[in-house]
């Protein structure tokens, strides 16, 4: 089963980052002294770094907006996901090392939560394609590796997405 990307929620998104966006670049402008001439050098670092930060998320998303492809795959092998970074970096996932599914509430989003068995199939590709900042840490302390998808820009919702993840674990056995 084939999950694709909904284009309201994404400009919803782009929207709602580029108000965050006006708000930084406003106080960027009002910690540089433009309205009142009094600097706040640390304010205007802060505010300039989440400017640029903003202005870059913005333009990855929406040069992904022309993207027509899946962005989770539910499959007889396992799961591909492109939601977030760690499940895009970690490839296909498979069933036979899933052992455990839930949702979780994080703020405004709910995500599915894989519990991965086999790390260390895993870390090798994920640690290749991020950061080591993103990979620090990664693995609990019970030697599984935590893989989050979010359905924040799927053309489903997160408890519709853990209901066909949960029923294909079932099936696949």
């Amino acid at each position: 089963m084939e999950f694709y990307r909904d284009k309201k929620k994404s400009m919803n998104m782009i929207l709602i980052c580029v108000g965050l966006l006006v708000v930084f670049i406003g106080i960027f402008l009002y910690s540089i002294g433009l309205f009142d001439g009094q600097v706040g050098p640390k304010l205007a670092a802060v505010a300039g770094i989440f400017s640029i930060v903003l202005a870059v998320i913005i333009l990855k998303k929406l040069f992904t907006l022309r993207d027509t492809s899946p962005l989770v795959i539910v499959s007889l092998e396992g799961i591909i996901s492109q939601t977030t970074a760690v499940s895009k970096a970690a490839g296909l996932i498979l069933w036979k090392d899933i052992s455990d599914v839930h949702l979780e509430k994080v703020g405004a989003d709910t995500l599915i939560t894989l519990t991965v068995e086999n790390p260390e199939r895993y870390l090798p590709l994920i640690k290749k394609k991020l950061s080591s900042m993103f990979t620090n840490g990664l693995v609990t302390e019970d030697g599984n590796l935590p893989i989050s998808l979010t359905a924040s820009e799927l053309d489903t919702d997160a408890q519709e997405l853990y209901n066909v993840i949960t029923n294909s674990r079932k099936k696949v056995g």
